[in-house]
């Protein structure tokens, strides 16, 4: 009997501890996710603390969490039964807003931008929608409306469209913004934020700074007998590494992915952590691990933290008249190179406009000026082999090419996107002369709420036909 004792105790103070452990996990996830997405559209943005949860966080999220807000500080106090753990994010300017994953907070306020730069000057792109001839404007509304159109009265099964823009044959030729945002307000790109930081890296290229080919310049890689020594960059910008987990965001909240992008102060060095499942370049799949390792080569590469931490606005945004955009970094400065970067409808479309035209800017005070180096869009666009065995993926960049899953079964195969969670899309068919943006918060992807496939289809029918399509 005694001996039965003792065994159960042990069994029941080792379910505590883990339960323990497991709660801590959660939390952690949790608290960063909630008071970043808090701090940067509370503080940062400045919608109303209400909204913002009623709006931005799942049920989930909103049943076990409560944030305070004080000046460039969220507190976000999550609940799991009998235990409370508080997380917090703070605003640092030019890095955005960071949880702090335990980072000590004097540790924090160390890093940042000493100096913002100033924004140059670029004529504005659009004064406002126009139409142009051949266009099915009455067809044009009708999808946008469609877009925005809801059918039920819960957030959580609603499309919750915040933006949409299309732009045609170098005019807009449809805008239109949810209730509450605007042409300036920053909306979350989520996953889109991997082809942003890919041209960062294109923009290094081109500077003779990166050789996409030659071993990735990423920490504790250097070992001869690791393989991940002989990961390039190329390697991950086609997400082919060939890293051995899963990228599952909703199936496990404790997983690689939601512990590297919410609850560490370095999400660069957790990623760098991570093995392969065989050798580089001969699987492809879908891991946020490769982008976020693409800021730790620019990071590494530059080797100079202010000019780091100024590089997107000085070398992306701000020549690109990208004015409500910015990434955002984790505790220790790197910036996450696969989902915080927020950036308006304008400019989302701007960005898209970048790749149509090949790098060069096609409008404003610099129009004609190169930012991508030549053939950049064409290697970012051009499907990596392994990846054509499941879904055709470039350089961070979705695309249209013959695969077992088409991206846009009904568009032409010249067609590519940024897509993001929750319903981001930059669309680019270059024969087209096309890019279509829509920026949205819906819950319910699985479900079929907001249908891309619809409402592409929807604005191509608006559109004169092409040989292509």
């Amino acid at each position: 009997m005694k001996k039965l004792i003792t065994a159960l105790g042990v069994l029941v103070v080792g379910a505590t501890i883990y339960g323990y452990k497991f709660a801590t996990e959660i939390a952690a996830v949790a608290g960063g996710y909630v008071s970043q997405t808090i701090c940067t559209n509370v503080v940062m943005i400045g919608r109303d603390l209400a909204e913002v949860e009623a709006q931005d966080l799942s049920y989930d999220q909103n049943s076990i969490s409560s944030s305070t807000v004080n000046g460039n500080w969220v507190d976000t106090l999550i609940e799991l039964g009998p235990l409370s753990f508080t997380h917090t994010s703070a605003y640092r300017p030019g890095l955005g807003c960071s949880h702090l994953g335990g980072m000590q907070r004097n540790d924090f306020e160390a890093i940042g931008l000493q100096q913002l730069a100033a924004k140059p000057a670029v004529e504005e792109m659009w004064p406002a929608p126009v139409s142009v001839p051949g266009v099915d404007m009455q067809q044009l509304d009708a999808a946008v409306t469609a877009a925005f159109t809801e059918t039920v009265d819960d957030v959580y099964q609603q499309k919750n469209t915040r933006a949409v823009l299309v732009h045609y044959q170098g005019e807009l030729i449809a805008e239109r913004y949810g209730k509450g945002f605007d042409v300036d307000t920053p909306l979350r790109g989520m996953s889109m934020t991997k082809s942003a930081s890919a041209t960062l890296i294109g923009i290094l290229v081109g500077e003779g700074k990166i050789d996409i080919q030659d071993p990735a310049p990423v920490r504790g890689w250097s070992e001869q007998e690791d393989a991940r020594s002989r990961v390039t960059t190329d390697h991950l910008l086609k997400m082919i590494a060939g890293f051995d987990y899963q990228e599952e965001m909703e199936s496990d909240p404790r997983n690689l992915l939601s512990t590297m992008l919410y609850a560490v102060p370095d999400a660069a060095g957790l990623a760098a952590q991570t093995n392969l499942q065989g050798e580089p370049g001969n699987s492809w799949d879908y891991q946020t691990v490769h982008s976020v390792l693409l800021q730790e080569v620019i990071r590494n590469v530059i080797d100079d933290d202010q000019a780091y931490f100024g590089f997107p606005q000085q070398a992306l945004f701000g020549k690109l008249g990208m004015d409500n955009s910015f990434f955002q970094a984790d505790a220790t400065g790197t910036f996450i190179g696969g989902a915080s970067m927020y950036a308006s409808g304008r400019d989302w479309t701007k960005l898209g406009l970048l790749y149509l035209n090949d790098g060069v800017i096609s409008y404003g005070a610099r129009q004609g000026e190169r930012i991508l180096p030549q053939g950049w869009v064409e290697y970012a666009t051009m499907p990596s082999v392994p990846s054509l065995k499941k879904r055709a993926y470039g350089a961070q960049i979705w695309l249209n090419s013959e695969a077992p899953q088409l991206l846009f079964p009904q568009a032409p195969q010249d067609a590519y996107a940024f897509q993001g969670h929750f319903g981001q899309y930059v669309i680019v068919i270059p024969s087209m002369e096309l890019v279509v943006v829509r920026m949205g918060m819906t819950f319910n992807e699985g479900g079929k709420s907001f249908d891309k496939q619809f409402f592409l289809q929807s604005i191509l029918q608006a559109l004169p036909a092409t040989d292509s399509a």
